[in-house]
């Protein structure tokens, strides 16, 4: 208890004198104050300040700012231009206000097409509008009527963009058919080509993709074309060399060549390396 009683007094005049009392040489105060030797307090040199009360009494719109005891304008008031920042006027009532061409918040901008950046001050395009081309993506355009950025001609952002047989490529943003659709003969197979009307890849002349789309004697190849079942024919040369077409679309034998031993007279047999009956 002695000990804190001592230590008391030391500590009332360390207070004292960072309040401005209690001293008898300007060293014994703050930088940005001397010592009033008649009072033995200190007060603050011309130019700084320690309360409001000060500030006031040169000017009603300053208050002192206790961190750097200079008597400044109360926020965003002003006598001239210059006691605002650099993009803003002070008007009639002592405010600073955004000068032409800047702004302090969104409702000075042209809603909802722009918002006011608070960086620089100025209106600029709102996310997800635009002013011209040049605010959009490379696959789009300004529409100057919606402020919207829409895909060019075939371009897309998302599905909805394309027609209803296609979607949208995410990584290159063209719209592309759906399976099974086409938007040319290229997105279909050799044996293909690309129906306008339906946007299907339809089967070529002359190819097939399934056996009912040959005549009833042929099979579809893996070379999707229409060709003879065993045995059945279109033309001669579907036939062997001893053999000819007929008008049921078989292969039977020439006269005077056999296919087996039914072809051949009785006591004879269809020799099947000559063809001929022996």
């Amino acid at each position: 208890m002695k000990r804190l009683l001592l230590i008391i007094p030391f500590l009332a005049l360390f207070v004292m004198g960072c309040v401005g009392t209690g001293c008898s040489k300007d060293a014994d105060c703050q930088g940005w104050q001397y010592c009033d030797s008649k009072e033995g307090v200190c007060k603050p040199k011309k130019g700084f300040c320690d309360s409001d009360v000060q500030c006031k009494e040169e000017d009603q719109l300053k208050v002192c700012d206790l961190e750097s005891n200079r008597c400044v304008f109360e926020e965003g008031r002003c006598r001239e231009d210059s006691d605002c920042e650099s993009w803003q006027v002070c008007d009639r009532e002592n405010y600073c206000r955004a000068a032409p061409g800047f702004c302090d918040n969104d409702a000075q901008c042209n809603r909802p097409f722009e918002v006011c950046d608070d960086e620089v001050h100025r209106c600029v395009t709102a996310p997800g509008f635009c002013q011209s081309d040049l605010d959009c993506n490379s696959w789009e355009s300004c529409n100057l009527d919606t402020k919207r950025c829409e895909p060019l001609e075939g371009r897309c952002n998302v599905d909805r963009d394309c027609e209803s047989w296609q979607v949208c490529n995410n990584q290159t943003n063209y719209c592309v058919p759906k399976k099974g659709f086409c938007i040319n003969d290229g997105d279909c197979e050799e044996w293909q080509y690309c129906d306008q009307a339906s946007r299907k890849c339809k089967v070529r002349t002359g190819f097939c993709e399934r056996d009912n789309q040959c005549d009833p004697w042929e099979y579809c190849s893996e070379e999707r074309v229409c060709v003879p079942q065993r045995g059945r024919c279109n033309v001669d040369e579907d036939c062997g060399w001893w053999q000819i077409c007929d008008s049921n679309n078989y292969c039977k034998a020439k006269t005077g060549f056999c296919d087996d031993d039914s072809d051949c007279v009785y006591g004879e047999v269809c020799n099947q390396q000559t063809k001929r009956c022996q």
